[in-house]
């Protein structure tokens, strides 16, 4: 079992739906390593959007919807900025048929 990290001293009790649970489980043993490791560097990851969501929702709590708009849509279009390059086709070249004799 891997050491626990010693910067997180904080725990969170999750549930999971049977499904997730297995894919976690299945990525778990492929890379040999425990569940809870898996599960948090998913979320460490994804740290930098849980934190614009945090603050786009808090603006929009305290009525500064204008704010949260310009947040969410910044957000949105680096999103898809980063789509289009994970989508855009590989660069292959087609050979050429060689002519027949």
């Amino acid at each position: 079992m891997s050491p626990k990290p010693r910067n997180t001293p904080h725990r969170v009790l999750l549930s999971l739906p049977t499904d997730l649970y297995n894919t976690i489980s299945r990525v778990s043993a492929a890379m040999e390593k425990p569940r809870a490791e898996i599960i948090r560097e998913l979320l460490s990851e994804q740290q930098p959007i849980l934190e614009h969501m945090a603050t786009m929702l808090e603006q929009a709590k305290a009525g500064k919807l204008d704010q949260a708009m310009k947040g969410w849509q910044k957000m949105t279009g680096e999103a898809l900025k980063g789509l289009g390059v994970l989508m855009s086709p590989p660069d292959i070249k087609k050979a050429k048929a060689k002519p027949k004799a």
